[in-house]
């Protein structure tokens, strides 16, 4: 299965991505983690990248989209993969689509996790605050050397939720129009909104 899980910051992408990626022997393709990893690699490219995540704004599609076709050209793809914050625009669905048909795939699933505007602050507040408390715990080398990230500043959060709202409406059209679209109740519990995937799922699979 080749499946897109979409949600605005905060909406629990990675935690169902990882569930989703173990029961279905899919890979789990995290855009974020592969931005963060390569802004620790303090080069030019990764530092670029850094200042676009600082202000919460996403990084050039030209970017991103290099860095996701290169990944889903990796042998551990070959059995289907869950993709975790791509796309995010309208420009990267479209370009995710053609690469895909040059392979001779396609999408087989859009999920699109729902969740409030209200929860969503909570969540990555409170997101925030356990990474800090994580680094008080560390050793003060490694408290100095991990800053914590500055995309969890009420301002910055702010930006993100702005910027993602309006793109993510875009991209529903998209998938919707495609019939591929599955909207999801993000509100409750992790272990009840994975139920709801699986339960999609299943009509996903006949």
């Amino acid at each position: 299965m080749r499946l897109v899980l979409l949600g605005l910051p905060g909406a629990g992408k990675g935690t169902q991505a990882k569930r989703i990626a173990e029961k279905y022997h899919l890979t789990a393709i995290s855009t974020g983690e592969m931005l963060r990893e390569a802004a620790k690699e303090k080069d030019t490219f990764g530092l670029r990248v850094q200042e676009y995540m600082n202000k919460g704004e996403l990084v050039p599609d030209e970017w991103i989209n290099s860095l996701v076709k290169s990944r889903l050209q990796e042998k551990d793809v070959e059995n289907g993969f869950v993709l975790d914050g791509y796309p995010r625009t309208l420009q990267q669905a479209k370009v995710l689509e053609a690469y895909l048909q040059s392979q001779n795939q396609n999408l087989d699933a859009v999920f699109f996790l729902d969740v409030s505007q209200d929860t969503l602050r909570h969540r990555l507040a409170q997101r925030g605050n356990l990474r800090s408390k994580e680094k008080q715990g560390n050793s003060q080398i490694e408290a100095k050397r991990e800053k914590i990230r500055l995309d969890d500043k009420p301002e910055v959060i702010e930006n993100r939720l702005h910027i993602n709202k309006e793109l993510m409406e875009s991209l529903i059209h998209f998938y919707k129009e495609q019939n591929l679209l599955y909207v999801i109740n993000g509100e409750g519990d992790f272990d009840n909104v994975f139920d709801n995937i699986n339960e999609s799922l299943l009509s996903v699979n006949k």
